[in-house]
């Protein structure tokens, strides 16, 4: 089994904080793809759902090994993408929106390897890897904006 060392309870705690974080982040995607106009962003936004569905079962697995009960249906946040389900329009704003997502993620997946002394490898490893990916969407989304400089339109 592993082991945070004097913490399991607090660790598992953090581990749901990043799954409810993740809940979030699919409902945005799923939001997200419903009114992306571009494929390749279509497909690129598919892929990162994926992620996070891949993130949830690992950190869902995680917190099982250190004796969490089994979770059986998803813990969803109390509130849904306001962002995403109050009108934002166009490609651009879509994306701006999700950046937010990912960098939310990089920084509670930061603030969970720094702030963790006595994580096993594995939680480690975890860890990282998710960081890894959450960088690599928040870069993507960065460049996405950058190259689509011009005018954002908001709800009105």
């Amino acid at each position: 089994m592993a082991s945070v060392i004097g913490g399991e309870a607090a660790f598992i705690g953090s581990l749901t904080e990043l799954i409810e974080l993740n809940w979030s982040a699919v409902d945005a995607f799923t939001a997200a793809l419903a009114r992306m106009s571009r494929p390749g962003d279509r497909s690129r936004l598919a892929s990162f759902l994926s992620d996070h569905e891949h993130h949830l079962d690992e950190l869902a697995d995680l917190a099982q090994e250190l004796g969490a009960p089994p979770i059986e249906t998803p813990i969803r946040p109390k509130l849904k993408s306001k962002a995403l389900t109050n009108g934002v329009v166009g490609d651009r704003a879509i994306l701006e929106a999700m950046r937010h997502y990912e960098e939310d993620s990089c920084a509670a997946y930061e603030r969970m390897i720094l702030s963790r002394d006595g994580l096993t490898e594995r939680a480690r490893d975890v860890l990282r890897s998710a960081l890894a990916v959450e960088r690599r969407h928040r870069d993507w989304f960065l460049e996405q904006l950058d190259a689509r400089q011009g005018l954002l339109l908001l709800p009105l």
